[in-house]
């Protein structure tokens, strides 16, 4: 699918209001027949300008079939438009014109750039401004209304939770992607419950004296929407003020929402590198990539890994690459944890911990057997037992 684009502005968010809730507009099958010609009359126009397109269906009535989610799509559309549209070098024709008007008349500085253009005047007039945003052509398309369907929902479920002061999250099934999202992008979200099956998530949002703050308060929100649909169940309450109207915007399993891109194996080639390695040094290990999220003093943690020995229970498995120098307060907080190992970089290593049975300090690359041996002798401290 496309990037998706920027939230729907508030004066196009279309709801029926039931029972406390406001329900999103969406588009469906329904919609296809209208979506369709929409389509067409942008094709029509391609290559000429996006403001002449723009122009057409401002002053165009809505189609009858399609009521206020016609101009949600429009808007939508137009926005993929121009981003999609060519940007033509008029720059570098107005600078050729500009320094040949300044040693010859008018009439004679537009034949000069011109001809060394292999171009008529007339041409070069129509050119010389065609990189404004509403001058670029209108681009060929390369989108259908399966798309255009998906993408408008999007921009409306992303306009509706913009001016969220609060919400819940249940999730159910394949949870991870979305509690991870919420942990790296989500201030304001707090995991109140995670097990195996699923996790409860509550949202505030922060309380921010900048304007961009009071304008967007949910925009802590958004960056859930992609991820949603790769859980097997889900349900967003968020409470919002719409023009007017208060109640709770609800988004489940079900509706018409598009997936965003399939969640990352690994976040770093340093994972990747690792899990090769251990399963072809360890093949009777057990290797569970992203397991269940844990509870810490610090808050919700994700090891990279869970690894079995044969008859032996998992250990989760910490590896710590440590982009952002602030972030190791969380990884060490894993340690509490008494069947959790860490891989630091060497460097990061505190001097308080050097030693520490379950920490694993590691070079260019992580040591499965530097591993292993670490599981090992922690195994057998858990076995002897205080004293």
């Amino acid at each position: 699918m496309p990037h998706v684009g920027a939230p729907l502005p508030a004066h196009l968010l279309a709801w029926t209001a039931a029972d406390g809730e406001l329900v999103p507009a969406w588009l469906s099958d329904r919609d296809r027949p209208w979506l369709r010609e929409l389509l067409a009359e942008a094709q029509a126009l391609a290559g000429k300008p996006l403001g002449a397109l723009a122009t057409h269906w401002a002053r165009s009535e809505p189609d009858p079939r399609a009521g206020r989610r016609w101009r949600i799509a429009v808007h939508v559309l137009l926005a993929w438009l121009r981003g999609a549209a060519a940007r033509p070098a008029a720059a570098t024709l107005r600078q050729a014109l500009f320094a040949a008007a300044a040693e010859l008349d008018p009439e004679a500085a537009w034949a000069q750039v011109a001809a060394a253009r292999g171009m008529a005047v007339a041409t070069l007039q129509e050119q010389l401004f065609a990189d404004l945003p509403e001058q670029r052509p209108v681009p060929a398309l390369r989108v259908d209304g399966s798309w255009l369907l998906l993408a408008a929902n999007q921009a409306l479920a992303r306009g509706m939770l913009l001016p969220a002061r609060s919400a819940t999250l249940a999730l159910r099934g394949a949870s991870r992607a979305v509690l991870r999202t919420a942990w790296l992008h989500g201030q304001g979200l707090q995991v109140v419950r995670s097990h195996a099956e699923g996790a409860l998530v509550t949202w505030q949002a922060p309380v921010q004296a900048g304007r961009c703050g009071a304008r967007a308060p949910g925009r802590g929100l958004l960056a859930l929407l992609p991820v949603l649909p790769w859980a097997q169940h889900f349900e967003l309450r968020a409470r919002v003020g719409l023009r007017g109207a208060a109640g709770t915007v609800v988004l489940a399993t079900g509706d018409p929402l598009p997936p965003g891109p399939e969640p990352r194996t690994f976040d770093s080639a340093l994972e990747a590198q690792f899990e090769a390695a251990f399963r072809a040094a360890a093949p009777a290990w057990q290797v569970v990539r992203e397991p269940q999220p844990v509870l810490t003093s610090s808050g919700l943690a994700f090891p990279d890994f869970a690894l079995r020995p044969p008859g032996g229970e998992p250990w989760w498995f910490e590896i710590a690459g440590l982009r952002a120098a602030c972030a190791l307060p969380q990884k060490l907080a894993l340690l509490e944890l008494p069947r959790c190992l860490l891989a630091l970089p060497q460097a990061a290593v505190p001097a308080a911990l050097a030693g520490h049975p379950r920490l694993v300090p590691f070079g260019r690359r992580v040591d499965p057997d530097a591993v292993r041996q670490a599981i090992a002798a922690a195994s057998a401290d858990r076995r002897a037992g205080p004293g």
